[in-house]
């Protein structure tokens, strides 16, 4: 067949009828690229939804429409973007434009056999490149924020005289034997001249209180004009993105500028927040961004969600200095398509990301372990009981936390105070600082404080923190360790999620460090008054029996497990963080009792239960289901918008198109018959009409139909090439659980729901998440009415 005569066959035109190939609508040059098969939308849907009287429901456009859905007073309420920034993504159809790109790269075109060899090599590399530029991105951005928090931190307190301000402390004094004598490093009281002991307190606590507030209102500001998606960790987010959904401007380059320069804002504010979990987010943006540059993933939003989900390993890599775990979380935490391959690149991708973040590391040691303990005793059997007690208070801490906090977040949601985020942030960093400055243990960095908590007494070098290992006091030390932890997890609660940057999983690990090395301490001081009888008797032959800083590594890991209900990830990031391999089993069991604790209050974590208060479109993939409902009873089915495989016209097509904003429609034999023929997306519809608008010889009566094998004397568009004969169909008596796991291994967008091969109805991820969104509902105001 030649080539004129192929474009004639598609086209749809009588042999006796020729037209020239330069005009075919469908040549092989042309250069807009029409998939040759049509699964579903490519880029998402549209924003808006037409109203539905008196119109049929067929694969309407799935942007989460939460003010006419489920949520609408919280879309009233909230400030924050929703409606027309929620699309949604088919995974089939993005699987299928790949693989139809790497033929056509395989097949070349007229271009040389040489050009073709490189070009499919660019193509291989591709991917390598830009997890590469990902990486080294995310190494550096680390690498500032981490200075820039840290001087932030440390301008509260002063400033480094000599060598010039906008020095961190800790480089300032790195040639000093130690903090307090240090000569270059100069207190706001003796800048000042404040010669008393009294007035240099009130001066330091001053500017202290001051410096804190106008960090953390800055930061908050910018999050307010700039980037109002900068807030907060993002984590919830990442996990909508990730399962499908697209959230403009929530990966933009403005808000990863706002999120970096915020984080380093608010974190040395003193917030009880930190600035690890954000990373993620960073990564991300950092991706999304890098994604432009590679058209393997600007165009394919399936494949960007694979460079997205390596560069969630690298935001923890860079975090903690754990690629391993970063690797595990993102595969346990955030990505539902996560194949063998996206593992192995985002393994490569956090390497990367924190074998760049150790060259560029400021730290004078250069280390990656954030923590790395110095002790390596043995533990004794017996301990298993305190570490799981610890598991159990970590459990409960943890539920208590997430609870409360998305209480917090509900009033934050839902009154006035969403009107005033500055104040907010301003009057939060406020009371942060009149408490932490006087509790010696949380007046200085986080991270400082959990080195503190995780060290062996005889090898910390924290000056300040010297009378955690002072016996003569027990009781004080163990008072004030305990207040901490109430404070810290009081202060937790108010802060996380408030309108600027930060994320929970620092001050879960202070808190569960604080408890953890309360439970330790404890039992040293037992031991040291009864000496090793009983219980402690396996520790006459050691020197060294109970090792505090074990029960704080414990307890750290017990309360993130209760908040993020993470596990694997979260046992091996607090290996890579200390580098104690010897406890690993103990943590293990922390982690393992704290997540059946929490999970006996409800399993959802944070970050699922804010995904609920925000009312974000999300299908939890951990989630069991167990509903008696069938398909038949959540599809839609009335006055269903169908097209038929003869019949229609390109001006009816048109019609149809200009009058409603459903992203497909199904193909049927006749509307009498309704027996399925195959699916066509609204996009391949838009972009053959328009090209045939654009053709000399087609007007809009000019017939169209859905088969190449038609008998017709005049001009006609044949549309089979695009059509997807193979739409995935269920009978209308199939349980709705298999319907959402379905939906949840496959990646689908809709279902045909079919008798005896009819269409009776479609079934909608929207459909499911409504009727899930109901069901959890109806569970929730039952508990709230058993409670009252």
């Amino acid at each position: 067949m030649s080539s004129k005569q192929g474009s004639r066959s598609l086209l749809g035109l009588p042999p006796d009828q020729d037209i020239p190939t330069s005009h075919s609508i469908f040549s092989d040059d042309d250069p807009l690229d029409i998939p040759s098969r049509a699964a579903q939308s490519p880029e998402g849907e549209e924003a808006s939804q037409p109203s539905r009287k008196g119109l049929g429901r067929g694969i309407a456009s799935e942007s989460f429409d939460i003010a006419s859905g489920l949520h609408v007073e919280d879309a009233k309420l909230d400030s924050m973007p929703e409606v027309k920034d929620f699309m949604t993504i088919d995974w089939t159809y993005y699987a299928e434009k790949d693989r139809e790109r790497r033929i056509q790269g395989l097949r070349g075109g007229r271009r040389s056999a040489i050009f073709r060899v490189l070009l499919n090599i660019y193509d291989a590399m591709q991917s390598w490149l830009a997890l590469t530029a990902v990486g080294f991105t995310c190494g550096a951005l680390a690498a500032m924020v981490g200075t820039g928090s840290d001087w932030a931190n440390d301008i509260k307190f002063g400033m480094c005289y000599g060598r010039g301000f906008w020095i961190t402390r800790q480089m300032c004094c790195k040639d000093s034997a130690d903090m307090l004598s240090c000569s270059n490093w100069k207190s706001w009281a003796q800048l000042l001249g404040a010669s008393h002991a009294s007035s240099e307190q009130v001066v330091s606590y001053v500017i202290y209180i001051s410096i804190a507030v106008l960090q953390a209102g800055y930061a908050a500001w910018l999050c307010k004009v700039f980037a109002p998606y900068a807030v907060a960790s993002g984590i919830g987010e990442i996990k909508v993105i990730l399962s499908g959904f697209v959230i403009k401007k929530f990966l933009g380059g403005w808000t990863l500028l706002i999120k970096c320069v915020g984080l380093v804002l608010a974190v040395g504010s003193g917030l009880s927040i930190g600035k690890e979990g954000p990373f993620i987010h960073v990564s991300c943006c950092v991706a999304n961004v890098m994604s432009r540059f590679f058209s393997k993933f600007a165009t394919n939003e399936v494949r960007k969600r694979e460079l997205l989900s390596a560069s969630a390993a690298a935001g923890i890599a860079v975090a903690f200095g754990a690629p391993v775990g970063g690797v595990l979380f993102s595969f346990e935490e955030v990505s539902l398509y996560f194949p063998p391959k996206t593992m192995w690149r985002a393994l490569f991708c956090a390497t990367v990301a924190a074998m760049s973040l150790q060259r560029l590391n400021p730290q004078p040691s250069g280390k990656m372990v954030l923590f790395e303990i110095t002790y390596h005793h043995k533990w004794r059997l017996f301990e298993l009981i305190p570490f799981a007690f610890i598991g159990v208070i970590g459990g409960l801490v943890g539920v208590f936390i997430s609870k409360m906090n998305v209480r917090v977040s509900r009033f934050r949601k839902t009154s006035q105070l969403k009107k005033w985020p500055v104040t907010e942030v301003c009057v939060t960093a406020l009371i942060t600082s009149l408490v932490d400055y006087i509790i010696v243990y949380l007046r200085g960095s986080s991270m400082l404080l959990l080195y503190a908590l995780f060290a062996e007494c005889k090898n910390s070098n924290q000056d300040t923190f010297e009378e955690l290992c002072n016996h003569e006091n027990g009781r004080e030390i163990l008072f004030f360790l305990i207040l901490s932890a109430i404070i810290k997890t009081l202060l937790t609660i108010i802060t996380f999620g408030n309108p600027c940057p930060g994320g929970v999983f620092v001050p879960a690990l202070v808190i569960g460090g604080l408890i953890g090395r309360a439970v330790g301490f404890s039992l040293q001081l037992l031991e040291n008054e009864i000496g090793d009888v009983g219980i402690f008797s396996p520790c006459r032959s050691s020197t060294s029996c109970i090792t505090p800083g074990v029960y704080a590594i414990v307890g750290a890991a017990a309360v993130l497990g209760g908040v993020t209900r993470m596990t694997v990830c979260l046992v091996v990031v607090m290996f890579e963080v200390t580098g104690g391999y010897e406890y690993v089993l103990p943590v293990m069991v922390g982690v393992l009792l704290s997540k059946w604790v929490a999970d006996a209050f409800g399993k959802s974590s944070i970050y699922i239960e804010l995904i609920h208060l925000k009312g974000y479109p999300h299908l939890d993939n951990k989630r069991e289901y167990a509903f008696n409902e069938r398909a038949s009873d959540v599809m839609s089915c009335r006055e269903l918008f169908v097209l038929s495989i003869n019949g229609n016209t390109v001006e009816s097509i048109e019609g149809l198109l200009e009058t409603t904003s459903y992203q497909g429609f199904p193909v049927v034999t006749s509307p009498s018959e309704m027996l399925v023929v195959g699916f066509i997306s609204r996009d391949s519809l838009t972009q053959v009409m328009r090209k045939c608008r654009n053709h000399p010889r087609l007007t809009g009566k000019t017939k169209c139909f859905f088969s190449s094998k038609v008998d017709c004397d005049d001009p006609y568009v044949d549309l089979s090439p695009w059509l997807d004969q193979s739409p995935i169909q269920i009978v209308e008596t199939t349980p709705l659980d298999r319907v959402i796991e379905m939906f949840r291994a496959l990646g689908l967008r809709y279902l045909l729901v079919t008798h005896n091969g009819q269409l009776v109805g479609i079934l909608k991820k929207k459909d499911i998440l409504e009727h899930i969104e109901l069901y959890r509902k109806g569970l929730s105001d039952r508990r709230e009415a058993n409670d009252l």
